[in-house]
């Protein structure tokens, strides 16, 4: 398995790809968002990436109203997606991801669930034509699912599964990690590893909150996942995101 960082969006891109190259990380999680990384010289990321031989997968602003009521305000979240797709393109991205939307002023769970497929359809269509292939990240009511998201796939032909394991553990009897892996198995093509106490997606460090690293570990590896896990660990001190690896190493030797 390959384990990668994400770089902050407050700080400059050139600068988070040379720290997580420097500390030995397999890839970075490039989001773009403001107000570090939105704005930037295409060129001079895709040179530092070949210089510091650093793999990357993309990672999508999580804030936009994509699937607000208004079809102009849709249309510019799309054009927004259209630009993060050719971005990617440019740098060699294979996969990327995207969040569900639920900035929908009015609309039920069921009308969101069926804005984001809309929405979905038309993001992946993009990707699809730059050889991207577009993973859907889980997160809270009403896509927190194993079954809502099971429906989403069958909808959106190709889309992949994005599973967070820290968004798996908030608001839940029981952490999701399992559940996600047993319906999709295969179709799970990148994790995020953060840790929480269940009610906030906190960010901290693993070990650090309430989530059962044993029995995570030991599911994905019971169902042979073997791609990529970025440790979105975010702290003042970038030291516990480099221990959190550690600790990730070890306990994939471990368990």
């Amino acid at each position: 398995m390959k384990i990668g960082a994400m770089n902050s969006p407050i700080c400059d891109i050139i600068d988070e790809i040379r720290w997580i190259a420097e500390h030995d990380f397999d890839f970075i999680d490039l989001t773009i968002e403001p107000f570090g990384a939105y704005d930037f010289d295409v060129k001079k990321v895709k040179r530092a990436l070949k210089d510091y031989g650093l793999e990357v997968i993309g990672h999508t602003n999580p804030f936009l109203p994509s699937i607000f009521p208004i079809q102009s305000i849709r249309k510019v979240c799309l054009n927004e997606f259209g630009k993060y797709v050719d971005i990617f393109s440019k740098l060699g991205v294979k996969l990327m991801n995207i969040h569900p939307f639920y900035d929908a002023p009015m609309l039920s769970d069921e009308d969101k669930i069926k804005a984001n497929i809309d929405f979905l359809k038309q993001v992946n269509k993009l990707c699809k034509s730059r050889g991207i292939t577009l993973m859907l990240e889980n997160y809270i009511k009403p896509f927190d699912s194993p079954e809502i998201f099971a429906r989403i796939l069958k909808e959106v032909r190709g889309l992949k599964v994005h599973l967070d394991v820290g968004h798996a553990n908030i608001n839940q009897d029981k952490n999701l990690t399992e559940a996600f892996f047993r319906k999709f198995g295969n179709k799970i093509v990148h994790l995020h590893f953060s840790d929480n106490k269940g009610t906030h997606d906190d960010h901290i460090p693993l070990g650090c909150g309430y989530i059962e690293w044993e029995r995570v570990v030991k599911t994905i590896k019971k169902f042979g996942f073997n791609g990529t896990i970025t440790l979105e660990v975010f702290t003042p001190d970038r030291d516990y995101l480099l221990l959190s690896r550690e600790k990730l190493r070890n306990w994939l030797n471990e368990f």
